[in-house]
Parts: C-alpha cells; sequence; structure tokens
C-alpha cells in the first residue's frame, strides 16, 4: 500500500475531482479515525444551483479499512444536503481496480438535477 500513493488521486482526477491544498478549509475529523481526512471536491452548477461533492477518504485502523464517504450538498441553501454516505474497502484487497469499483458505487451522478 506505501508504493501505490497515486492511486487515489489517479482515480479522482479522472472523475474531474481537485484535492484542495489548503487542508484547513477540506479537513474533517471523523468518526472512523483520528487523523486528517483527504478531501476531494467538485463542484457543478445545476438547474437547482450550485451542487458540491466531496470525497473523503480516510482509515479505520481497528477494521483494516479504507473508508471512503460522499458529502454532496447545495451550499447556497439551508439543509442542501443531498446525499452523505460512505464505503469501505479492506485495505489487502486495495488497488487500482477496487478503488474504482467503489467510487462506482459511491459517486452516482445527479440526473434528475442537472
Amino acid at each position: 500500500m506505501l508504493g501505490s500513493g497515486g492511486i487515489i488521486k489517479t482515480a479522482m482526477t479522472k472523475r474531474g475531482f481537485k484535492h484542495r491544498r489548503t487542508e484547513d478549509q477540506f479537513t474533517i475529523r471523523g468518526e472512523y479515525a483520528r487523523n486528517l481526512q483527504y478531501v476531494y471536491s467538485k463542484e457543478y452548477q445545476t438547474r437547482s444551483g450550485l451542487v458540491v461533492d466531496l470525497v473523503y477518504f480516510c482509515t479505520d485502523m481497528l477494521s483494516e479499512k479504507l473508508v471512503i464517504g460522499l458529502y454532496r450538498e447545495n451550499p447556497t441553501i439551508e439543509n442542501g444536503v443531498y446525499d452523505n454516505q460512505t464505503r469501505s474497502l479492506d485495505l489487502r484487497k486495495f488497488d487500482s481496480a477496487n478503488l474504482e469499483k467503489e467510487l462506482d458505487r459511491l459517486i452516482s451522478p445527479m440526473k434528475d438535477l442537472i
């Protein structure tokens, strides 16, 4: 796993997500891990307004899993959360193919709002 640092970055770049360099802006303290979670974001305009997708990656060391979460919201309206879900990937099965499968299951297009 140590030699595969570019797998996540490549998968997220292919989907149009960007990792923000300002860690304090997109740092989340989570219940799965008490460490920095890497967050990628993507913004797009829909009929209902601006939609922001935040995809975060962290580790659950106790269960030996990579936790991948999606937080989709319209930040311009109150209570504008469209989606908030997580998936996990066993660290022993962490490779580009398995990561792509989990991201495909997690990040669904918003066809009704585009």
